[in-house]
C-alpha cells in the first residue's frame, strides 16, 4: 500500500516531515508496490524507526517499511526463520519461550530484524551476526530473492555487506538449547543494567555514535562536559551521554545541530572523532 505519511509518526523520535511515497510491505505480494521504482537513490528502507532522523522539510524519495511479521522454530534443524519486521526484544522473548540461548542480549535493542542485519545491532558484548546463519533478500534492480549466508554479509561492529538496492525479507537464526534458569537470568540482568544506565524516555532513538575500538562515546561525550547541554530542548542526556532526549515536538534540525556540536567538542577536546550511528535522512542545510 502507498500512502502519504507524516515521518514523525513511525521514528523513535517522533519528528520529521511528510513523504508522499511511503510503501508498507505486510505481505511478500506488496513487493509489487516496488516494480515501478526505477531512482534507487531516493529509496530508504525503513525498520522500526530507532536509529533515524528524518529532515523536518520531509523526504521527497519512497520511504519502504516491512511488516512482515512471521517466525517459525524447526527444531530439528536447529534454526529459527524469522521475517524482517519482528521487533527484537519479541525475538529475545521467543528465544526463551523456547529455551534456546544466545538472544538475550536483544530484549534492549528496540529495532526490527531487517535493521539488525543492516547495522549488525549489538549489545553487551554480543551482535546479531553471531547467530545469524543466512538471509534473505530483494533486489529492487533485478526484482529477485537473494540467499546471503552469514560468511558472505560480512558482518563488522555496527557494519554488514552493503545492502543497497536490497530489501532484507528473512533471516534463518541458529536455534541452540540453552538452561532455562541461565536464560531467564540473563535476560533479567540485562534488562536491570538497561533500567539503571539509560534514560527511559521513548523521544530517543538508541546510541547517537559508535563505540570505538579502545573509547566508548558515552565517556568522551561526559569528559568533554556535554551531558544535559542542549539545543533548542534537545538534550544529551544526563543519565547517559550517548543518548540524546527530544522532548514533544522538538525539530529534527535540533537534533542534527546537538549531534554535530557534540562531535566537534569531543574531537577538538578529545582527539578523536566520532562516528555518528544514527541516520540523518534528507535535507538539514
Amino acid at each position: 500500500m502507498i500512502n502519504r505519511i507524516k515521518l514523525s509518526t513511525v521514528t523513535t523520535y517522533k519528528f520529521g516531515g511528510y513523504c508522499e511515497n511511503f510503501i508498507e510491505l505486510n505481505s511478500k505480494e506488496d513487493l509489487n508496490h516496488l516494480k515501478n521504482l526505477n531512482n534507487f537513490n531516493k529509496i530508504f528502507i525503513l525498520g522500526k524507526g530507532s536509529n533515524v532522523a528524518f529532515s523536518d522539510k520531509g523526504y521527497e524519495g519512497t520511504v519502504v517499511r516491512s511488516n512482515l511479521n512471521d517466525i517459525n522454530y524447526n527444531s530439528e534443524k536447529g534454526e529459527i526463520k524469522v521475517e524482517a519486521g519482528y521487533y527484537l526484544p519479541d525475538l529475545a522473548r521467543f528465544y526463551k519461550k523456547h529455551d534456546l540461548e544466545n538472544a538475550e542480549f536483544l530484549i534492549g535493542i528496540p529495532g526490527s530484524v531487517g535493521g539488525a542485519v543492516k547495522m549488525n545491532a549489538g549489545a553487551y558484548e554480543n551482535e546479531f551476526g553471531d547467530i545469524v546463519k543466512d538471509v534473505q533478500t530483494y533486489n529492487l534492480e533485478s526484482r529477485k530473492f537473494e540467499i546471503f549466508s552469514s560468511e558472505e554479509m560480512e558482518f563488522s561492529y555496527r557494519k554488514s555487506k552493503d545492502l543497497k538496492n536490497r530489501i532484507v525479507i528473512s533471516v534463518n537464526l541458529k536455534a541452540l538449547p540453552g538452561n532455562p534458569n541461565k536464560i531467564n537470568k540473563k535476560l533479567k540482568s540485562y534488562i536491570r543494567y538497561r533500567k539503571r544506565t539509560q534514560p527511559a524516555g521513548i523521544y530517543n532513538a538508541g546510541s547517537v555514535f559508535k563505540n570505538g575500538d579502545d573509547y566508548s562515546a558515552g565517556e568522551l561525550i561526559d569528559k568533554a562536559g556535554l551531558k544535559g547541554y542542549s539545543v533548542d530542548g534537545v538534550r544529551v542526556s544526563e543519565k547517559h551521554a550517548n543518548f540524546f532526549i527530544a522532548p514533544k515536538g522538538s525539530k529534527a534540525t535540533s537534533l542534527y545541530n546537538l549531534v554535530n556540536y557534540v562531535k566537534e567538542k569531543v574531537e577538538t577536546q578529545q582527539g578523536v572523532s566520532l562516528e555518528k550511528e544514527i541516520l540523518f535522512i534528507g535535507d538539514f542545510e
